[in-house]
């Protein structure tokens, strides 16, 4: 069966029509999904700071409790800061 001029020109203007739409949208979705890859990388560095911040908050929480237990660990800290038990003699090096 050979196909007239009428056929071969609604046969092309309907690949056409498709390959446009197509593109058309490829074109369309492209920004929402680099939108959608830019959320993800933002995701994964916000979740990475909230561990970061957990684990900060966990120290915390230590520190605290071996205030509460620890006391060398609360003598430890104080001589850091420069304080003293009363009549305590110090000398301070000064480089």
């Amino acid at each position: 069966m050979k196909e007239g001029f009428k056929d071969k020109v609604a046969k092309f203007c309907t690949i056409t029509l498709l390959v446009v739409i197509g593109a058309g949208g490829a074109v369309s979705v492209w920004p929402t999904y680099l939108r959608g890859r830019s959320l993800k990388l933002q995701d994964a560095e916000l979740t990475r700071r909230i561990e970061e911040k957990k684990r900060e908050i966990e120290k915390l929480k230590e520190n605290q409790r071996r205030f509460k237990t620890d006391r060398d660990f609360v003598e430890q800290i104080a001589r850091r800061n420069g304080r003293v038990f009363p009549g305590e003699l110090v000398f301070k090096f000064e480089d």
